[in-house]
Parts: structure tokens; sequence; C-alpha cells
């Protein structure tokens, strides 16, 4: 079986500082990392996770982009379509729950642009469900993103890529490693 490099973006963030962190993995090996900061409750991670990836040295070579949910540094919403359409690689968002998207919704309206992060959750899809995850995707089909998590996934229940970024972003926002 060939082993693909993929790519496991997360975030971490305190009052006053938030951080993307991607882990690129090719199979169980970590072959690198990328780092991006972000603006809490900003609208600007959709542009900053397209630039961290493009600047990359793996940005060729990556088959997958997992995504830990598709809101960062708070309600800072990452538009799945648009990463995928300026990076051409496949985005799989990787969800430990269901979100209520009504409450969801009314939290948005406290917010700037309120109209068009909507329009951005709403171009995000249907939320699937996938064992004891939830998943969105663009790029590939409902089988193809769930074969991709299946095999990037060994320790845990989130693609280890995802499962590190995560603990990356915690350590260097809280000094120490989150569980996720």
């Amino acid at each position: 079986m060939k082993v693909w490099r993929v790519l496991g973006i997360d975030d971490s963030f305190s009052k006053d500082f938030c951080c993307l962190v991607g882990c690129v993995m090719s199979g169980r090996n970590i072959e690198g990392f990328m780092f991006e900061e972000i603006s809490i409750d900003g609208f600007d991670s959709t542009e900053k996770i397209v630039k961290m990836i493009k600047r990359s040295k793996f940005f060729n070579q990556l088959k997958c982009i997992f995504l830990g949910g598709i809101t960062f540094g708070g309600f800072n919403i990452a538009d799945i379509k648009k990463i995928y359409e300026q990076t051409g690689i496949p985005v799989v968002v990787v969800m430990g729950r269901k979100p209520n998207m009504d409450e969801f919704k009314d939290a948005l309206k406290n917010l700037s642009d309120y109209e068009e992060r909507i329009a951005i959750v709403e171009r995000a899809g249907e939320i699937y469900e996938f064992g004891s995850l939830f998943i969105q995707f663009c790029g590939l089909s409902v089988d193809e993103a769930k074969k991709l998590i299946e095999t990037n996934t060994w320790r845990g229940k989130i693609p280890e890529a995802l499962r590190i970024a995560h603990l990356v972003a915690s350590a260097i926002v809280h000094g120490e490693s989150k569980n996720r």
C-alpha cells in the first residue's frame, strides 16, 4: 500500500494569542511541522492556512488536510471550500461531537461579518457521522474521507497528524500539552 503525506492542523489559544500548528506525517513517521498565528474571533484562518501550506516544502506532496473542526481561535471560521480551491488538496474536518448548529449560529450573531461567517459554515456542507466522529469534507468522496481517517488513525480516535498538532499547539500556548 502506498503511504501518503497528510497534514493535520489544530489550534490552541489564550485570551490574546492563537496559533495554528500543522503536523505532516507519512505513515507513522512525523515529517515536519508548520506554524501560523491567527486572530481570536477574527477572519483570517482560511488565508493563513492556505499561506502556511503553500509556503511549505510539503505542499506538492500532501494527499489530505485534516482540520480539527472549522473554527479556530474561538470563531475564526475556516472556509474548507476555499482551502481546497486554493491548494488543490482535499480537506477533511474531524470533530469529536456534532455541533449544535442553532447554538453555534446564535453565538456568531455577536461577531462582525455574521452573514459571511454563516455562509462559510453552510458552504462546509453536510456533517456525516463516522463511528464516534463527525466529519465534513471537500475535494473527495465520503468513502475516500473515511478511508483516509481509518488509515491515519492508530492511537485514539482521530488521525495521528491531527492529534499531534493539537498537542504541540497546546504546549506552545499553555506551556504543556493537553490531551485530545
